[in-house]
């Protein structure tokens, strides 16, 4: 086995290397909780998971003895494979073990005295942990909220620790080298959201400073995470022991932070210096709203609609619009269904098919889901409790940054690349496109894009004659498409993506 390194690094020099490229780690979803008690009073325990590495999102009920309350997030590697998932309390590894040292996560006053049930059934940080990699290896590292009290009094948000895990320790089977290591101690708030530095390399690290208008830059790059000196303000003041959400949009180029005791506050986001400009604010009270307490942020896929969950109301706002609060549009108000508790709307995330899922933050058993969200008003097709889930697991939704945003490119900080350097192996490979022969609609997965390279991605179809059928961008969000082909004579077509028109990867389908 080799060395462990690992044991002597500090906050200040991890040495870590990022991925330039992120690609399928957000592929698999795991919900749920109370695994142990199986079937009771006719109610479905256990957890829901989410697939995405197939043409349509893969739902299936599993028996994991990890249970899921708000802290939650997952890892997979780029081909999709699940490598590791924690609820905040503990890591384990795709094989349902704890990884070696991989308890005792979040150790503190809260879980053993305030309430110990937490222990159980997880930690309660919606939005309280994020995953990277350290790309030199098989090592990642986890950031996550610490909530304690100083007094033995009501729970506030403390710190922000760092836990690091080794995947080839063990035989494979991972091992936990350094956790619980505090890189910023303050009254901040618990809501955790990145974005890739202009650099293609690094990452920000947005985090709420309370009783103040500021946020925490906390920038990961090749020698480990530092919180940088001077803050970064604007907007509303952000409120003590208050319940938030906080979101990048997945070009990174804007900022939300939605809170409960105030109102929505917008940024623009300056990917390469970490600060927030052209703030804007707009009151939108919960408690005003209505006796329940979730919230929840998320931009569509094209960046131009932000969506604001509150409560019983689902809000849209359109960014390309002169005043970006007064284009509010109410898409979607809870109809009262309970499954049993209240599917109210809580935390939305995008997924890799494009779509946003929305919880409930209660102990429920759907899920909502925007079908379209790049379409304005109704035409995104919010569709409320549309998600039977097959077991109790919709107060809990897994946390992620969009992975496969790539470089600023000719921003000032896009200086880590030559693209003077011809590309060596040109075609990425073949992709996968199905089913085939098709009817109506097929899949093209394009999840491999290394999306740190310079230049758009396209899709290109080409019917037998060697005509052009369809031509269009791709967006960086999303690792699949979906054709509608039903228009399509019968024939054989071939597709091709293509990044500064050069093709990169091909397949073929068949139209009956």
């Amino acid at each position: 086995m080799r060395r462990i390194r690992y044991l002597t690094l500090t906050i200040g020099c991890c040495l870590l290397l990022l991925m330039a490229e992120g690609q399928k780690h957000d592929y698999v979803w795991l919900m749920g909780y109370n695994s142990h008690l199986g079937d009771t009073l006719g109610f479905h325990f256990g957890n829901t998971i989410f697939d995405f590495n197939s043409s349509t999102m893969e739902m299936r009920r599993d028996s994991l003895r990890m249970n899921f309350d708000f802290t939650n997030t997952s890892y997979c590697d780029s081909s999709g494979n699940l490598l590791f998932y924690t609820n905040g309390i503990y890591v384990a590894n795709s094989l349902d073990e704890t990884i070696e040292n991989g308890d005792s996560l979040n150790a503190g006053w809260l879980q053993y005295k305030w309430d110990t049930t937490i222990r159980k059934y997880g930690y309660r940080d919606a939005q309280g942990v994020l995953a990277f990699q350290d790309g030199r290896n098989n090592s990642y590292f986890l950031l996550h909220s610490f909530v304690d009290s100083n007094v033995n009094k009501a729970p506030f948000g403390a710190r922000l620790l760092l836990t690091y895990l080794d995947m080839d320790e063990n035989v494979g089977h991972g091992k936990v080298i350094n956790k619980n290591q505090t890189i910023l101690k303050d009254s901040i708030g618990t809501a955790l959201s990145a974005t890739k530095h202009g650099n293609g390399r690094d990452w920000w690290i947005l985090v709420q400073k309370q009783l103040s208008n500021c946020y925490y830059r906390i920038l990961i790059d090749s020698s480990g995470p530092h919180v940088l000196p001077d803050l970064t303000c604007g907007a509303a003041t952000v409120p003590l022991f208050d319940a938030a959400a906080a979101c990048f949009s997945p070009d990174g180029s804007k900022y939300v932070y939605l809170n409960v005791k105030g109102g929505i506050s917008l940024f623009d986001f300056d990917r390469c210096s970490g600060t927030l400009s052209n703030a804007k604010y707009m009151p939108l009270r919960v408690l005003v709203d209505s006796g329940w307490y979730g919230v929840g942020v998320a931009f569509s896929p094209n960046n131009r609609f932000l969506y604001a969950s509150v409560s019983v109301h689902l809000y849209q706002f359109d960014l390309s619009a002169p005043n970006v609060f007064a284009s509010i549009d109410t898409v979607g108000v809870w109809d009262g269904y309970a499954a049993p508790f209240g599917s109210i709307f809580k935390q939305p995330q995008i997924a890799p098919d494009g779509k946003i899922y929305i919880n409930c933050g209660n102990t429920e058993t759907v899920y909502h889901v925007i079908n379209n969200p790049d379409a304005k008003g109704d035409s995104c097709n919010f569709a409320q409790h549309s998600i039977a889930l097959p077991t109790f697991a919709g107060n809990s939704i897994p946390n992620f940054p969009n992975y496969r945003l790539g470089r600023k490119v000719g921003s000032e900080c896009d200086t880590l690349w030559n693209d003077l350097t011809p590309d060596p192996s040109p075609k990425e490979r073949v992709i996968k496109v199905f089913p085939s022969p098709a009817t109506d609609v097929v899949t093209i997965d394009y999840g491999f894009t290394d999306w740190s390279k310079q230049g758009d991605v396209a899709m290109e179809i080409i019917n037998e004659l060697g005509q052009s059928v369809l031509q269009q961008q791709l967006p960086k969000y999303s690792g699949f498409q979906r054709l509608n082909v039903t228009s399509y004579p019968s024939g054989i077509y071939i597709t091709y993506i293509k990044r500064n028109n050069q093709i990169i990867a091909t397949s073929k389908f068949a139209k009956q």
